[in-house]
């Protein structure tokens, strides 16, 4: 059966460009000299959302002087949150080109596997993260003279963005584009989470965007809300949220370029926090670290959480802890959007009902669909929002989306009789003990409630001997509680307590003292299970 929403199809609004959708053709009423973005580390960084719009076009003009930028042209970001990355990555577009934002945190391999992969013209790079990309820069014959830094001032040589992108009064007239290449052409390249292979850079369509910007509006954004920023840029939330959604709507973003739970706190309290986007160890951590009993948090109303599952008991908390209102947005770099939520759906688990001009289905192993009511299958997706591919890979892109257009998601949704549906797991998490299908985030659920646990990751570690996989538990816990052989046998028997007997954590709970994870927070499952099974844990 294919599902699609109760709501009629809402008309995706046709402008010359993303630029034009945002600033020349919005009708949102907000004052345009109010507050757009603000470093919290250094405060006298900000533009008013004016400024914001005339630095994106001084943007795109200095890269054509600069760099010779042309359309079709990449620019490659590698850099921390910092108040001119949405300056940068628009500009691009405007220009005519396209931003491929890189994580940080990669070593310099995977920085230059991705700039081999989206063959950039310009980089921009961080003092944070120079070194690493230099070198990255230096495995793909990438020319010194044509990386800068964010920073004020030049680092190991490199030009700043200030002195050359940014350092003329002049501003480009934005270019204009077919219906065809909006619909088309690359303007944002993000990549995978890598946590199930190669990492892939994920086309994003100016289209894609207006689309996606366009069937959220029913949500209850406006200009008085206050966003932190701290999700990384380069992660897909955070790119709709913090540098899409609140250029529409006028929301402010205060943008912290280095995550620290207490410098979370500070920065809710001191500029009246009242949304972010994040992830579910945070939400968790709200409710169960002292620290963050030090500060006045009452601003944040709610938080989005994309890009990792979210277990009812950590909701439930923070509603009844701190009042939070928590949004799970299912969501992959691939889709962006493909339903309809709210806070009290997601306190059901639920991730909500199809949402306007999606269509979806449910397949089982075999690619049948599954039943109407009660099914459970991988999730497929049409609409709007799905990637016309991945960048400079036809074979990735034919094995993600099928003949018929449908996106193979990879992941486990299940659908109730009324059409609303649950996300289960990863098919590729699931564990099988003997003839038992395992999923993960049945165990999580549990383990996540023990006041002891900060967080947690289930995954199935293979027995040579009994041909077969042993459930395995790992946490990490809330500050101020030790390690100890004696702490993980009473996590266990408190998370065998509550379960099946084919469920049972055989290969016992295991104190670990942090995630590998995503630069959305997402635990690397395939890196802990390599670590877990070459006895690195």
């Amino acid at each position: 059966m294919i599902f699609t929403s109760h709501q009629p199809n809402k008309p995706i609004p046709e402008s010359a460009s993303l630029f034009h959708f945002l600033f020349e053709d919005n009708d949102k009423k907000f004052p345009r000299n109010k507050l757009a973005y603000l470093d919290i580390e250094n405060p006298s960084k900000r533009y008013t959302f004016e400024q914001t719009k005339s630095q994106i076009l001084k943007a795109a003009a200095g890269l054509k002087r600069e760099f010779g930028f042309e359309k079709d042209d990449v620019v490659a970001i590698c850099s921390p949150n910092m108040v001119d990355y949405p300056i940068i990555l628009h500009g691009a577009v405007v220009a005519g080109g396209a931003c491929a934002t890189i994580d940080r945190e990669a070593d310099a391999k995977l920085i230059a596997h991705d700039l081999d992969v989206c063959q950039a013209k310009v980089v921009i790079t961080h003092s944070d993260t120079h070194a690493k990309v230099l070198e990255a820069c230096k495995l793909v014959n990438f020319p010194k003279s044509n990386v800068l830094v964010f920073d004020e001032s030049s680092v190991d040589g490199l030009r700043t963005v200030g002195e050359t992108i940014l350092s003329k009064e002049e501003y480009a007239e934005p270019v204009k584009f077919t219906h065809d290449e909006l619909v088309n052409n690359p303007a944002f390249l993000y990549y995978t989470s890598g946590t199930t292979g190669d990492k892939k850079a994920v086309i994003i369509t100016q289209h894609i965007i207006m689309a996606n910007l366009t069937i959220q509006e029913d949500l209850p954004f406006n200009d008085r809300i206050n966003i932190l920023a701290y999700t990384e840029f380069h992660h897909a939330s955070s790119f709709v949220t913090s540098m899409q959604l609140s250029l529409l709507y006028g929301m402010s973003v205060f943008v912290m370029p280095h995550y620290e739970l207490r410098k979370f706190c500070e920065a809710i309290e001191k500029y009246k926090i009242s949304m972010t986007n994040t992830q579910p160890y945070i939400i968790a951590a709200l409710t169960k670290e002292q620290v963050c009993q030090e500060y006045d948090l009452s601003s944040l109303k709610s938080v989005i959480c994309c890009g990792a599952a979210l277990d009812s008991s950590v909701t439930l908390a923070a509603r009844e802890k701190m009042g939070l209102k928590v949004l799970d947005i299912y969501g992959m770099t691939e889709v962006l959007c493909a339903f309809e939520t709210n806070d009290e759906l997601t306190l059901k688990h639920s991730i909500g009902h199809v949402a306007s001009n999606f269509q979806i289905k449910l397949i089982d192993d075999d690619g049948n669909e599954v039943p109407a009511t009660g099914g459970m299958g991988e999730l497929l997706i049409k609409g709007p929002t799905v990637t016309r591919g991945y960048y400079r890979n036809p074979e990735a892109t034919a094995k993600a989306i099928d003949k018929d257009g449908w996106l193979h998601t990879g992941d486990l949704v299940k659908v109730d009789k009324d059409g609303y549906f649950y996300y289960v797991d990863r098919a590729k998490d699931m564990i099988k003990y003997y003839l038992v299908q395992i999923y993960p985030s049945d165990i999580e659920g549990i383990l996540i409630t023990h006041p002891k646990v900060a967080d947690c990751a289930v995954i199935g570690i293979y027995q040579k001997e009994l041909t077969t996989e042993y459930v395995t538990a790992f946490v990490t816990l809330v500050e101020g509680e030790k390690p100890s052989r004696e702490l993980e046998e009473e996590l266990r028997e408190y998370c065998d307590s509550r379960l099946e007997d084919e469920k049972r954590i055989r290969g016992g709970v295991h104190i670990i003292p942090e995630f590998p994870r995503t630069a959305s927070g997402k635990i690397q499952r395939r890196v802990l299970k390599e670590k877990a099974t070459n006895g690195e844990l």
